[in-house]
Parts: C-alpha cells; sequence; structure tokens
C-alpha cells in the first residue's frame, strides 16, 4: 500500500521476478519502466489536473490509474479521486479530455455513464478495459476509474456478459487474473476485494429490505434505516451524518456483532429474520473498509477506494524514491 509496491517490482529475488512476469504486461517489468510511463504520461505527482488540454489523451487516464494502483493495489475494485480542490475551469479541461479521448460505453456501476480508455491498455495481465467515470456524491465530484477484464465491444461482450451474470448471482465478478488472485491472498501489499458494486447481500438489504433504491445510496444514508428498521437504537440518525468513517465502522461492527450474538429468545437485530447472514457478512466487510478509512468523513456509497490528490503524490513520492532494479 501507498507505494510499496515497488518492494516487489524492484526485488531482485527470482520469486518476485516471477510473480511481476505474471502478474504485469511487458511494459511493466522494471521499475524502469514503471517511471518511464508515469513520467512520459503523468509526471512525478498528479500534475495532469492542472494541465492544459492539449497534454490529455487516453494514457493520461491510464496513467492516472496506475497511479492510483500504486498507492493502494487492488486485485479488483474501483478509485474514485476527488476532484473537488479543482476550480470548475480545470474539471471542465477534465471532462473536455474524458471526452475528447475515451469512447463512449455503458457501464454498470455508479450513475451508468461510462467511457473507454482501453486503446492501448496494457498494464495487468487480463484486464483488457479502463472504464472511466465522471460521479458525484451529494455535491461532490469525483473521477472514476476501473480496470476490468473485457471490454463492451464484439470482441469482448460475451465474457463481459458472463462475468456480469456471475457477478449477479455471486456478488462479484469472474475472476480476471489467476496470478494477481493469488497475489492478493499471499502478499499484504495488494488487496484482495470485490468491485465497488454493492455485494449481493447488501443489495439485497438496501432494495428488499430499507426500500432505499438507486447505485448511489450512501453508508450515512443505509445506516439510520437500517438501525430504525432492526430496532437498533444504540445509535441517533444525527450520529450517523456527523460521526468520522471510522466511527461509523465502529457503530456498524457492533451492530453485526449484536445481530449475530444468539441468546435466550435467539438473535437480536434482524427484523423477524428479513436481515440474513449474507447481508450481516455483507455489512462486516463495510464496516472494516469504513474504519480503514479513519478519522474522515467520506460519504462512501460502498466499498470503492476513495482518495485525494495529495495521497496519490505522496504514495508517488515513496515509489520514486525506491530503488531501481
Amino acid at each position: 500500500m501507498q507505494g510499496q509496491i515497488a518492494q516487489l517490482i524492484s526485488s531482485h529475488a527470482q520469486a518476485d521476478r516471477q510473480v511481476v512476469q505474471n502478474v504485469f504486461a511487458s511494459g511493466f517489468q522494471t521499475m524502469g519502466h514503471w517511471r518511464a510511463f508515469l513520467r512520459a504520461n503523468l509526471g512525478d505527482c498528479v500534475t495532469q489536473f492542472r494541465a492544459p488540454a492539449f497534454r490529455w489523451n487516453v494514457a493520461t487516464f491510464q496513467a492516472l490509474y496506475v497511479a492510483c494502483w500504486i498507492h493502494h493495489p487492488v486485485e479488483k475494485g474501483s478509485y474514485m479521486i476527488d476532484l473537488g480542490g479543482l476550480s470548475p475551469s480545470k474539471r471542465d479541461v477534465i471532462k473536455s479530455a474524458y471526452a475528447s479521448h475515451c469512447t463512449g460505453r455503458k457501464s454498470s456501476h455508479l450513475s451508468g455513464a461510462g467511457r473507454s480508455a482501453s486503446k492501448g491498455w496494457n498494464f495487468l495481465k487480463g484486464y483488457h478495459e479502463l472504464l472511466i467515470q465522471f460521479e458525484e456524491t451529494k455535491g461532490r465530484p469525483y473521477l472514476f476509474l476501473k480496470a476490468e477484464g473485457h471490454t463492451t465491444g464484439m470482441s469482448g461482450i460475451i465474457p463481459h456478459m458472463q462475468s456480469w451474470i456471475h457477478k449477479k448471482k455471486h456478488g462479484e465478478g469472474l475472476q480476471a487474473s489467476a496470478a494477481l488472485n493469488a497475489l492478493s491472498v499471499t502478499s499484504p501489499l495488494v488487496e484482495s476485494r470485490a468491485a465497488e458494486n454493492y455485494g449481493k447481500g447488501y443489495n439485497k438489504l438496501l432494495k428488499d429490505v430499507l426500500k432505499l433504491s438507486g447505485r448511489n445510496v450512501t453508508v450515512r444514508e443505509m445506516m439510520p434505516a437500517l438501525f430504525k428498521k432492526t430496532g437498533y437504537n444504540k445509535f441517533t440518525p444525527a450520529f450517523t451524518m456527523t460521526a468520522t468513517n471510522r466511527q461509523l465502522g465502529d457503530a456498524l461492527s457492533r451492530y453485526c456483532q449484536e445481530a449475530s450474538h444468539v441468546g435466550a429468545g435467539g438473535v437480536r437485530y434482524r427484523n423477524a429474520g428479513q436481515i440474513t447472514t449474507e447481508m450481516v457478512s455483507d455489512l462486516r466487510k463495510l464496516a472494516g473498509t469504513l474504519q480503514s478509512d479513519g478519522d474522515v468523513s467520506l460519504r462512501r456509497v460502498y466499498r470503492e477506494i476513495r482518495l485525494k490528490p495529495t495521497e496519490i503524490d505522496a504514495s508517488l513520492q515513496v515509489f520514486y524514491r525506491s530503488p531501481v532494479a
């Protein structure tokens, strides 16, 4: 995390070199490769957010994704870069580049208004699409980036649909890279996680039990509805609006613990069995993500990775200070 993936990329150990070969495309086999790509398309920091329009192209968006991945490597997941610190004119430059250089495509994520930056995309083996979207959470603007196993074009539509069907059934898509999955299981440098879409149980909780519709329901909207529905009166609605994400995670973890305790009258806070074990399992994962956010006040939708340009820059500096293999 936070630039420490450089330890793996710069390692001379034979086992590590094999992992790098299996996980990353040919253009990302050494620290020299990574640095050359980033500096050619991004610079030493996330300068593109301040760059003029003529400096933007498809590779710029790809370099932003790589920079996000350096900050928080994941097997599967999405990043949302906070654009709230930019002026409207600077955001318009990014939106113009997004419209000019990324081709339109349908998306099942958040607002559903997606574009593809897949032209020339070759970073993680097994991942052939880079999805880009502009999103807002309660008026806060974000740039959404997600690597996917298949494009939605003619060559990728069938496997893309197969993964989508699998996600509908099991709560997450098909595995795109066995090597990356194995690395996420064995190394603390890469997180193994599902995409930002609601988990299967969590999705049912929102729609079927809490009657909250849409793909942008925030955790701060979900929690008071959950506590009211289940009669869990340990926290007030005001708490969920003012608490930090860590405090929200602690509260949700406490709910999951108490809703799983079998007492003399059976389990409590399950709304007569409507809150299933699968739902509680997804809530536990969400609680862990909230706790990992720390003492900040993000309006999280689910388990997407939200970050600020300054956080990405700090990780890039750690990455650049590592020795070259």
